[in-house]
């Protein structure tokens, strides 16, 4: 594969074999260059999409929701300062709340998750 210069810092590189000629930048941050440059442009060209987006859709679902702003913010406050593992079962919390929605996430996070007998007994009385 033969090198190309970057669109953004000028540096030469070798894409990734997998991209070819499509890559653009070399690095990550030139990436994130890119992205930000095509976001502005997006946005430039749809400037009512977000506008829109809003209304139709983030204002109803708070309104069917009104106190979730409030109770994330106290599930942020003690998870700031909990342990690993307790993070982790609060995270299987999660997914076993969800299992009526998405059984395929329950089985995932019990995959990565290997929680102790102590805080699954745990799990039951936790109540945020």
């Amino acid at each position: 594969m033969r090198e190309k210069r970057c669109s953004y810092c000028g540096k030469k590189f070798v894409p990734d074999r997998r991209v070819g000629d499509r890559q653009k930048a070399c690095s990550v941050a030139c990436q994130k260059l890119r992205k930000g440059e095509n976001n502005r442009l997006y946005r430039g060209k749809n400037s009512g999409y977000w506008k829109t987006h809003y209304e139709d859709y983030v204002k109803p679902w708070r309104k069917q929701h009104p106190d979730y702003q409030r109770q994330w913010r106290q599930r942020r406050k003690v998870l700031k300062n909990a342990s690993p593992s307790e993070i982790q079962a609060e995270k299987l919390r999660k997914a076993i709340e969800l299992t009526g929605r998405t059984q395929f996430y329950l089985r995932e996070i019990q995959a990565e998750i290997i929680v102790k007998p102590s805080f699954r007994a745990s799990l039951m009385f936790q109540a945020l």
